[in-house]
């Protein structure tokens, strides 16, 4: 594929994706781009270059992700029950004309003009105290590990969100709203203090759907962040899609797992999954924080195990990402 002479000189430039997406969307060009289209685009089809305007994405893990507009990204971002497996975070980035680029961990695919976009953006995806690796070191106590990662993204105002009841076993809202506050307002962790300027609001029940597939990927926008519950994947718990332009994000929904076993109480006993904590993690990724080393010690690690209620308090590194957040 040849690239406009507009794209080119933004990508020789540096200029940030989303000036390239408005001058190569809404410009004229002599050259013809190939389009991708259908429920089933790969990512092997997306290295052509091709442009995609709709459609859904299938990565190679069977997860699905219908194809943000054009200057969007939806990134998911999941929760494993301990010895599952870290999925992966995902992110689907729509530059426009140069295609899609896709993110799972730190490996690139898709567009390779799309990859040279988000590799040359100015929003960095890890902070300077980014996840030291979990061979690299030995298991920490959650207030001697100060390790973060950002993902590239933040609010610039309260989350509002919906909550939708079907499928919950018991009256959970307060339950999972309580782990975004955790990270909000005066927070207290590792004899430190800050003051959060991330914020949430309940706007009461919905039956609108939420848009996080039961393979663990992302459906479409509706631009009203909703959270409830559904089948996922054997072994994940949890998993938050988050929709950003320009390193705003502009809509959060959250599957939390109707096969696994929960606890919702103040206490936690048996082979299950503590809401609370799992909650508090997910809302860290919705507030624009992404995955320490799983023997970190941190509510962000990638992986809980069973009644795992320290996950409820942040430690010093989930303290020191949603300070340098907020």
């Amino acid at each position: 594929m040849r690239m406009s002479s507009v794209t080119a000189g933004a990508v020789a430039l540096g200029i940030a994706v989303t000036a390239v997406v408005v001058t190569s969307v809404g410009g004229a060009s002599a050259d013809a781009v190939p389009t991708c289209r259908g429920d089933r685009i790969t990512v092997a089809e997306l290295a052509g270059g091709c442009t995609v305007s709709s459609g859904t994405v299938v990565l190679p893990d069977g997860r699905r992700f219908v194809v943000p507009r054009a200057g969007t990204t939806v990134s998911a971002l999941p929760v494993a029950s301990t010895g599952a497996g870290d999925p992966g975070d995902v992110s689907v980035t729509n530059a426009g004309r140069a295609g899609l680029a896709v993110r799972i961990d730190h490996a690139w695919s898709g567009s390779p003009a799309a990859i040279r976009l988000q590799q040359a953006a100015a929003r960095p995806v890890a902070s300077p105290h980014a996840a030291t690796s979990a061979v690299a070191v030995k298991a920490a106590s959650s207030c001697g590990n100060k390790t973060y990662t950002k993902l590239g993204f933040r609010w610039t105002a309260p989350v509002s969100w919906s909550y939708n009841t079907s499928g919950q076993k018991a009256a959970v809202a307060p339950v999972i709203r309580a782990g975004a506050d955790a990270w909000t307002g005066a927070i207290s962790a590792c004899g430190k203090s800050v003051t959060s300027a991330a914020a949430e609001r309940l706007v009461g029940n919905t039956t609108e759907p939420i848009a996080v597939s039961a393979t663990g990927g992302c459906g479409a926008s509706s631009g009203t962040s909703v959270i409830g519950w559904g089948p996922l994947k054997t072994g994940t718990l949890a998993v938050t899609c988050v929709w950003s332009r320009s390193g705003v994000a502009i809509e959060v929904d959250q599957r939390y797992s109707t096969t696994a076993a929960w606890s919702a109480s103040s206490t936690c006993a048996g082979a299950r999954y503590d809401l609370r904590g799992v909650a508090t993690h997910e809302w860290g990724h919705a507030f624009g924080l992404g995955h320490t080393a799983q023997n970190s010690g941190l509510v962000m690690k990638p992986a809980s195990t069973t009644c795992e209620v320290g996950q409820r308090t942040l430690g010093l590194g989930d303290l020191m990402g949603i300070d340098a957040l907020y």
